[in-house]
């Protein structure tokens, strides 16, 4: 068996199975076992055939509980039957990691790395490396995959010593190990720290020149150290699988690093099972499958859905759409912002994703409508008011996007009832609560007032930039084309639109029509307002509503948010 970094072919193995086939490789070795091989999984619908070859990479991603870890178990099994190689990293792995392990010969050190056994095959594999537990065994291999790292760093070193002996006068390149391919991607992915390879030890230094043993590596450095051996250790046309391969990886780094792992084997298949549908999405040319359910009774089978190809919305998106059994509500923000928090419990009939910005929502509900093969679930969408007319907001109602009662999500919460409910959450009593939304009101429609040029300059250049994007230029030379933007631009007047909001704003502001401006006033800074008046600076006022809005014990609050908030009915 050859150990050296350039994949070379294995020896002949029984093709006990139908479906995997021998394949001529133009290498030096002849035949081989090709990556080429196909499972039929059962699924609540029938039976769903998933192929697998070299190249190709393939993603499950479903909640927990959707039998994610008893699917990965299911392929490994039946395609190592079929004869191919298949080599699956558990979730439930060990990170202890011995730099100074003694690795035996390459031979032995990749069959306890690959089956548990020094002398073993795949049939070794569920009892020896999954201790007759492959769903659940702890899988604890670190020091397998040191030792053939290991193994296979002194074959190369020796191979080329002895080429060189032989040689005499010749100069040879030295052949790259395993290990060299491992730190080159190591610096790729984690360019502040240097992996140091030493005859019988690995250390890390960091920018300032310390360094450390790979036993006192991070977690993340050690999965990273972990999941890249573990890919070049493989062998050649190997259906590589990953079960969580996000887990403990940051996510700035963890595309990079799987693009690099992919592009090092090429010879490989790599399937991935995760609940995070954003590593789905980074997969871009991966085959999708959404996992919603799994069952064991009357017959194992899977609730499993191909995610099909969409470009005008983000994949990670078109798997969570897929993947949901309620409709879809798209929102402004990202997953982590206040506003996702307070979509999700009052319209908590629907699965919300955030996509970015107001027009990213409207283009989303769109791309949604066109596309017929997402529609086993509705979808709707929900936008700031952010100076929209009551016609533009009737207009967007009737595709699916609804309008806030405020220019700023975070508004909501200045509201009236809202703020009542808040400040009794806060264990303010009902006659300090109403003081309090007194000077409160009072306090924005001052501010309005004073700031009402700037909040009209703001909302007279978004109404020029919506109008400018309605101008439909179908001029059929240049002389055309510049007569009608001329026609077009002249139709447009800033000054009217300016002056006609100030005046608005300003009969609001007079006639104390409060729930008006919060209409109009686009400054998000006026949550810091409501916080000064609980006793609370503007981040942990945002803390604690987050965590009310998540408790059982604010339903005042639930539902003085649902009274303001507009009723969404999904678009089929």
């Amino acid at each position: 068996m050859d150990s050296g970094f350039g994949y070379q072919p294995y020896g002949g193995y029984s093709m006990a199975g139908k479906k995997a086939r021998a394949v001529r490789v133009v290498r030096s070795g002849g035949w081989k076992v090709g990556l080429s091989g196909s499972i039929e999984v059962p699924t609540f619908n029938g039976q769903l055939s998933v192929s697998v070859s070299e190249g190709v990479s393939i993603v499950f991603v479903g909640a927990n509980g959707a039998g994610k870890t008893r699917l990965g178990v299911l392929i490994d099994n039946v395609l190592s039957h079929q004869g191919l190689e298949v080599h699956r990293i558990a979730a439930h792995r060990s990170l202890s990691l011995n730099p100074a392990v003694v690795p035996p010969s390459f031979e032995v050190a990749t069959n306890l790395l690959f089956y548990g056994y020094a002398s073993g095959s795949y049939q070794h594999k569920p009892g020896h490396r999954f201790q007759s537990k492959p769903e659940t065994a702890m899988l604890s291999d670190f020091d397998h995959l040191l030792a053939a790292l290991y193994a296979d760093n002194n074959d190369v070193s020796i191979k080329f010593r002895q080429n060189a002996l032989n040689s005499p006068g010749i100069a040879i390149d030295p052949p790259p190990a395993r290990l060299d391919k491992l730190k080159e991607i190591w610096s790729i992915v984690l360019p502040h720290r240097d992996l140091i390879i030493l005859g019988g030890n690995i250390k890390t230094r960091t920018h300032d020149g310390q360094e450390y043993s790979a036993s006192d590596m991070s977690d993340g450095e050690r999965v990273i150290f972990y999941l890249i051996g573990q890919s070049l250790i493989s062998k050649p046309n190997t259906l590589l699988i990953f079960d969580e391969p996000e887990l403990h990886i940051n996510r700035s780094i963890i595309a990079k690093l799987w693009d690099e792992i992919e592009s090092a084997r090429p010879d490989c298949c790599f399937l991935y099972i995760t609940h995070d549908v954003e590593f789905a999405g980074s997969r871009h040319a991966a085959t999708k499958y959404a996992l919603r359910s799994y069952r064991r009774v009357p017959s194992e089978a899977w609730d499993i859905e191909l995610v099909p190809e969409a470009g005008d919305i983000p994949d990670d998106v078109v798997a969570t759409i897929v993947g949901s059994r309620r409709p879809i509500l798209f929102v402004e923000g990202d997953g982590g912002s206040l506003d996702s928090s307070l979509y999700r419990r009052v319209y908590n009939q629907f699965t919300v994703i955030p996509v970015g910005s107001c027009e990213q929502v409207i283009h989303t509900v769109a791309a949604f409508a066109a596309r017929p093969q997402l529609h086993r679930v509705g979808c709707a969408g929900l936008v700031d008011a952010d100076g929209r007319t009551h016609a533009e907001a009737t207009y967007l109602a009737a595709r699916g996007v609804y309008r806030l009662p405020v220019s700023e999500v975070e508004n909501l919460l200045l509201l009236p009832n809202v703020f009542l409910a808040l400040a009794a959450a806060l264990n303010f009593s009902e006659t300090e609560a109403q003081a309090k939304l007194s000077t409160l009101r009072l306090t924005v429609l001052r501010l309005a007032l004073e700031q009402i040029d700037e909040i009209c300059l703001r909302y007279t250049k978004r109404r020029v930039d919506a109008e400018m994007k309605k101008i439909g230029l179908a001029g059929t030379d240049i002389a055309a084309l510049d007569a009608a933007f001329s026609q077009a631009a002249g139709s447009v007047s800033p000054s009217s639109i300016f002056q006609a909001a100030k005046i608005e704003l300003a009969s609001a502001v007079q006639s104390q029509n409060y729930e008006k401006v919060l209409l109009h006033f686009d400054n998000k800074g006026l949550l810091a307002e409501a916080g000064r008046q609980l006793g609370y600076q503007q981040k942990p006022l945002e803390e604690f509503i987050g965590r009310a809005l998540r408790s059982d014990d604010n339903s005042d609050l639930h539902a003085a948010l649902a009274q303001y908030l507009p009723t969404v009915t999904p678009r089929p």
